[in-house]
């Protein structure tokens, strides 16, 4: 082979390999495993304890051998993507939870097709603090299992995110960031973002709606806000779209979304302008172009008018042919 086409296929090999082992935790991935439910969301006391029951199941056609383990995670991005952390990362991690997490058993044998219970036991310590804690309960298919007919195999994390809350004096708190859209549109549709922050010490799940409304005031469209959870002391963006063509004049956009526990409320408005400019343009060019026709047809001589006016020249010069002739006399 080539050196230049080795070195080509040596970096498209290592860049699916990155893309493939840091792919986030999913419901249903490639290797054909179902995590049910995809997120479980648990209450529990300080030093209480609180067992549920969780499910895998193996959607493909060979049986797998599957590792389950407990990893915390955080959100960094705009996005809510799990980003999983390795033990020396949770010392200073106020939002670790999978110490508190036991799963029994710690590994099973799916046959295809099959479903297999799994028992979660949470056990928060005496000292937790009131607000969110987040892992995750991972499913990692064993490599014999998952290798393909050239002995390649790939490991990819599925399984369920665990949102443990402990009650208490939990601080809540979320702004809207930025709430935006184009000032100025010759037609729709009309694109939203909203970006919501999150200052809590617990997830939050907005639900609200984006009101656009006329210069008369009355209501042109309500476009729901995708209900999504936000963690803490993140920020998650929104997109929504005012699907309409035809709008004009100036317009109101308000978005209201509630939160947290304690009837919370973001608030934010915009104004912006629909003018379809061009086609105002030909309008007015056509109006002016009729009116043109108009004046010219209207003031336009008539033929009859001008063969009258030629006789009475035509008799006037006689006249005064008469009378200098009778004048001369």
């Amino acid at each position: 082979m080539k050196p230049a086409k080795l070195i080509t296929s040596t970096l498209l090999l290592a860049t699916g390999y990155l893309l493939l082992t840091t792919y986030p935790v999913q419901a249903e991935v490639s290797t054909g495993l179902s995590a049910i439910p995809p997120r479980l969301e648990i209450e529990a006391k300080p030093d209480g304890v609180i067992t549920k029951g969780i499910k895998v199941r193996n959607e493909s056609s060979e049986s797998k051998t599957i590792k389950v383990s407990v990893r915390d995670f955080v959100v960094t991005d705009n996005k809510g993507t799990p980003n999983f952390l390795d033990n020396s990362d949770n010392e200073n991690n106020r939002w670790a939870a999978s110490s508190w997490i036991q799963i029994s058993p710690s590994s099973i044998t799916v046959k295809p097709g099959e479903t297999k219970s799994l028992t979660i036991t949470v056990l928060p310590p005496t000292n937790a603090l009131p607000g969110g804690h987040y892992a995750a309960v991972i499913y990692t298919p064993d490599s014999s299992s998952i290798g393909s007919a050239t002995g390649a195999s790939v490991q990819t994390n599925v399984g369920t995110l665990v949102y443990v809350t402990i009650p208490g004096d939990i601080n809540q708190s979320a702004t809207v960031q930025t709430f935006t859209a184009p000032k100025f549109s010759e037609f729709g549709p009309i694109n939203f973002k909203a970006t919501v922050k999150n200052s809590s010490d617990i997830h939050i799940q907005p639900a609200g709606s984006i009101v656009v409304s006329n210069w008369f005031g009355g209501q042109t469209a309500k476009l729901a806000i995708k209900e999504t959870n936000i963690f803490p002391y993140t920020t998650r963006s929104f997109e929504n779209t005012l699907d309409k063509k035809w709008l004009f004049g100036r317009y109101k956009a308000t978005l209201n979304a509630f939160y947290g526990t304690a009837g919370g409320l973001m608030t934010a408005t915009i104004f912006f302008w629909v003018i379809p400019w061009r086609l105002l343009i030909l309008l007015a060019a056509a109006i002016g172009i009729i009116l043109t026709l108009i004046f010219i047809f209207k003031n336009k001589p008539k033929k009859g008018n001008l063969s009258g006016n030629n006789e009475v020249a035509e008799l006037e010069k006689e006249l005064e042919a008469l009378k200098k002739k009778y004048k001369d006399q």
